[in-house]
C-alpha cells in the first residue's frame, strides 16, 4: 500500500473500492456496451544512479501528476508491479467524473498533448530517473541528430542489399523495441496496451505471429529473431489466463493487490484514452487468441499421455 495511488477514493479495501467504482458507475447514462472503466499502464525505465525506492517514490509522483491531467475529477486507483524489466503502475479509472452523468472522452491529440506535457514534467522535475526522451517535441537537438543518423544508416544499409539483389535488413531498432516490450508485458491486456503505444498491431498467419507498423508493414516474429521470446510470452500470458499467478508473492516483494476488476463483457472495451472500439476489439482478439491455445495445450496434453503409455506397451 506504500505506492498504492488512490485518486478521489475514500476506500482503501479492494472490496470497498470495487464497490466505490461501480455505485460511481451507475450514474452513468445508459449505453448499450457502454465503458465505464478505463485502463491505463505508466511505467518507467529502471537506473542504477538510484536505489529502488526513490525510484518507485518517483514513479508514483509520476503517476499522481498524470492523474491530475488525464481525470482531475475521475475516480482512479494505480497498482505498482515490479516484477518485470520496468517498474510500472496499472491504473483503473472511471469513465466518468465523480457522481456524473456523462462519460469524459479524449480524443487521439488531446491524450498526445498529455503524454507529451507528461514527459517533459518528468525530465524537468524528476532528472535522477535518467528517462529518456520518446517525442520529438521534448528531444534535444543531439537526440534528433543521433535517432536521425541511426534511421538514415539502417535505410542505407537496407538500399545497399537491395543493389546487391538481397533482401532490405530488419531494423534493430524495431527489433529491440519488440524485444522490449515482450520484456515488459505481464498479461494478455498490458501487452496490447504497450503495442499500441508503440504503435505496433498483431496479426497471425496460420501458425506464424507478426506485427504491422504504423505504415502498414509487416514483420514476422521468427524473421525478428524473436520467436523464443514470444513464445516465453505467451507462456506467461497463458499463466495469467489460467490463474497461477493469482496469489504468488516472491520473497520480499512488496505486496500487490489487484484492481478493482471492471464488468464482463463480451463487448468492446476502452482501455486507453481515445482508443476507438476497433482497436479495443483488437485486445480482446488477443486476449480470445492467448486463450484459445491455452485450451488446445490442455486438450492436447491427456492425448501426449496416451500416446506415451501406448508406446510403453508396444515396447
Amino acid at each position: 500500500r506504500k505506492y498504492s495511488v488512490f485518486h478521489n477514493t475514500y476506500s482503501r479495501s479492494t472490496d470497498r473500492l470495487k464497490a466505490e467504482f461501480m455505485e460511481n458507475s451507475e450514474h452513468l447514462r445508459y449505453r448499450k456496451n457502454g465503458v465505464f472503466l478505463y485502463h491505463e499502464v505508466v511505467s518507467i525505465t529502471r537506473t542504477q544512479q538510484i536505489d529502488e525506492d526513490q525510484q518507485k517514490t518517483g514513479l508514483k509522483q509520476i503517476v499522481e501528476e498524470y492523474l491530475h491531467h488525464r481525470g482531475k475529477h475521475n475516480l482512479a486507483y494505480a497498482v505498482l508491479h515490479e516484477d518485470t524489466e520496468h517498474l510500472h503502475f496499472h491504473i483503473v479509472m472511471s469513465a466518468n467524473e465523480a457522481g456524473e452523468r456523462d462519460r469524459v472522452r479524449l480524443s487521439k491529440v488531446q491524450f498526445a498533448e498529455i503524454q507529451t506535457n507528461l514527459e517533459q514534467w518528468v525530465l524537468e522535475k524528476h532528472p535522477e530517473l535518467e528517462q529518456k526522451s520518446v517525442f520529438h517535441k521534448n528531444q534535444t537537438e543531439a537526440e534528433r541528430q543521433q535517432r536521425k543518423e541511426k534511421k538514415d544508416h539502417l535505410s542505407k544499409a537496407g538500399e545497399e542489399l537491395k543493389r546487391r539483389g538481397g533482401k532490405t535488413s530488419i531494423r534493430d531498432d524495431m527489433q529491440e523495441r519488440l524485444a522490449d516490450i515482450f520484456t515488459t508485458a505481464t498479461d494478455p491486456r498490458h501487452f496490447a496496451d504497450l503495442l499500441e503505444k508503440a504503435g505496433f498491431k498483431l496479426y497471425q498467419r496460420g501458425q506464424q505471429f507478426g506485427v504491422t507498423d504504423s505504415q502498414g508493414k509487416k514483420y514476422r516474429l521468427n524473421k525478428l529473431g524473436l520467436s523464443e521470446a514470444w513464445d516465453k510470452l505467451e507462456a506467461k500470458m497463458m499463466e495469467k489466463l489460467q490463474g497461477k499467478d493469482a496469489h504468488k508473492v516472491e520473497p520480499g516483494a512488496t505486496h500487490k493487490e489487484d484492481p478493482p476488476p471492471a464488468e464482463h463483457t463480451n463487448a468492446p472495451t476502452q482501455t486507453q484514452a481515445g482508443e476507438t472500439e476497433i482497436q479495443a476489439e483488437e485486445k480482446r482478439r488477443l486476449d480470445e487468441i492467448t486463450a484459445r491455445r491455452a485450451e488446445k495445450a490442455k486438450k492436447s496434453a491427456p492425448e501426449q499421455a496416451t500416446r506415451s503409455r501406448n508406446t510403453d506397451r508396444d515396447r
